[in-house]
């Protein structure tokens, strides 16, 4: 700058033309340098705000992939039970009641005085720390009492006779391995030889005819697999240690004829459920072996509930297990027909399809499961330490406080209660959804969170309608641990008949045990009336709800 002020006083001597063609010259270079500076500061800057956009992306990404990964490793190595998330758990993971339904800041319970962590523990009674009592129920059969004498008998040692002053009576459980016993019939054959006639009396009628193996061992056999899941070739081994050999190839020959028989009576129970208008319905994964190859196949396992004890209804408990080569939407809809009204699902598009006011049948309303919107936030805070996602999960705790206090009430009761505690919650989770959706990415763990929370807005808010509709979906996913156990033990099922004897004995003895029933007494008695010849139109009244003398199986 300073040269180009030097030289125009150096032309201020010279003649004008001279000086205003060199001006202009001087005018023209400078110009150029000052677009070329220009030039290089708008490129640096472009280069700047690049890299920075690019800095910013890489840490999204971060920051997304810390959260992916915090949730695996916590999947793998950390705690499976969901108590404790949030900041205002009780001990045991119980939310502090909200005296005003939820209206305090954050959703935060606050007691207002000595607090459950405060008070002290219940005592045990003396004699009883670290011990559980021991019950021993009349019904068991008892051996013969042995009286044990002390070793002088009735005489004193100073050679009198000792008189009795009472007696001291011990009782101990035994434990008998299970026998595997020979059942052994004859049958007499008479003849008159004046009239030529022949008599015998005929055979007792049997579910299973011209086989070697009882009725009561097949049932013992589905019993263990189904219920207690021990797969055929740990009960091949069982009955070895007793010198029996039965091939696990007999066994699942027995297992496909009894599901064969069993077949009407899952029937009926189908049809008695969706009888009903609200059920909860959820799926598992099942592999099938494919053949030939030796590889699997992932499939699924549909379960279809009804649990009314949870508002007070008069239908008894039961479920109903499909076996489907996939996840698809139409399986559901293939499972439901016939049915309409209330369904609890969770989040799966699948189920989407039986809105459709065009479903034959009438349409579904759907209800979703606030449990699998509270493990998303779960997720969420395990992941990435987030205050907002645990003010979520308070307000969804102290939501699952209500309805504790509502379980098993009367659906008109339990909607008065939502309606004055629980909307008023649910009103300000939502309006927290919205407020924090403004304020941070929503390609982050917690935006995709309250992505899916909005998403299902409509069926989440269901149960303020519906007295009858559960806040969550757990009474169908615990029906489907069963089938979770067996898989574990078993891997995979065979075929897809083996599929089906999945889905029709795990309906069978999941509905006994939501009813109080033992399995082996109900399909003892199951396949006693059906072996009488039991009409099977009237098969509904052979499940388990009717079995008379069903709560207890040792014989």
């Amino acid at each position: 700058m300073e040269e180009i002020q030097s030289t125009c006083a150096m032309l201020a001597r010279h003649p004008e033309e001279f000086v205003v063609q060199n001006v202009k010259l001087i005018a023209n270079a400078d110009f150029r340098r000052d677009v070329e500076h220009d030039n290089a500061i708008a490129a640096r800057d472009a280069s700047i705000s690049t890299l920075t956009a690019k800095l910013k992306v890489t840490r999204s990404d971060n920051r997304w992939l810390r959260a992916k990964l915090n949730k695996l490793t916590d999947m793998q190595f950390g705690q499976s039970s969901e108590k404790g998330a949030g900041s205002s758990q009780k001990k045991g993971g119980e939310q502090e009641p909200n005296a005003g339904g939820g209206n305090n800041e954050g959703g935060r319970g606050d007691s207002g005085g000595k607090t459950d962590d405060d008070a002290e523990p219940p005592k045990k009674p003396r004699g009883m720390k670290g011990k559980q009592a021991v019950v021993i129920p009349n019904y068991l059969s008892r051996e013969d009492p042995r009286v044990i004498e002390p070793e002088t008998g009735e005489i004193c040692s100073c050679g009198c006779q000792m008189r009795p002053m009472g007696e001291q009576i011990i009782e101990r459980l035994t434990f008998r391995p299970a026998q595997v016993r020979v059942i052994k019939e004859i049958y007499p054959k008479y003849v008159c030889r004046t009239c030529d006639r022949f008599v015998q009396a005929k055979v007792p009628p049997r579910e299973f005819d011209y086989t070697k193996f009882d009725d009561r061992l097949i049932a013992g056999l589905a019993v263990s697999k189904f219920a207690d899941f021990l797969p055929l070739y740990r009960q091949e081994q069982i009955f070895k240690r007793s010198g029996v050999k039965i091939h696990r190839s007999t066994m699942v020959r027995l297992m496909d004829q009894l599901c064969n028989a069993l077949e009407p009576v899952h029937q009926a129970l189908e049809a008695d459920l969706k009888s009903s208008t609200k059920l909860s319905m959820d799926e598992t994964v099942l592999s099938q072996l494919m053949p030939d190859n030796g590889k699997t196949k992932t499939c699924y396992v549909w379960a279809l509930c009804r649990d009314d004890r949870r508002w007070a209804g008069n239908a008894p408990p039961g479920v109903v297990f499909h076996f489907m080569q996939s996840r698809k939407g139409e399986h559901a809809e293939e499972i439901l027909q016939g049915f309409s009204g209330n369904l609890q699902v969770d989040g799966y598009a699948g189920y989407r399809r039986l809105m459709s006011p065009d479903r034959p049948g009438g349409q579904i309303k759907l209800a979703y499961c606030w449990a699998h919107v509270r493990r998303k936030f779960i997720d969420v805070v395990k992941a990435t330490k987030s205050k907002r996602a645990e003010e979520i999960i308070d307000l969804i705790n102290t939501i699952y406080t209500i309805e504790k206090k509502i379980a098993g009430m009367p659906s008109v009761v339990r909607l008065a209660v939502r309606d004055e505690e629980a909307k008023p919650t649910i009103d300000q989770l939502f309006q927290l959804l919205v407020e924090t959706s403004k304020s941070i990415s929503m390609k982050s763990s917690l935006g995709a969170a309250i992505t899916y929370t909005m998403k299902l807005r409509e069926g989440l808010t269901v149960f303020l309608e519906d007295g009858r509709v559960e806040f969550d979906n757990n009474a169908v996913e615990n029906t489907i641990r069963p089938i979770a156990l067996l898989r574990k033990n078993a891997l995979f099922a065979g075929s897809e008949i083996g599929g089906r004897n999945w889905a029709i004995m795990a309906s069978i003895i999941g509905t006994c045990r939501m009813n109080g029933i033992e399995p082996y007494a109900y399909l003892i008695w199951l396949l006693g009336r059906m072996a009488a010849g039991h009409p099977r139109s009237e098969y509904d009244k052979l499940l388990p709800w009717h079995c008379p003398k069903g709560r207890h199986g040792i014989e």
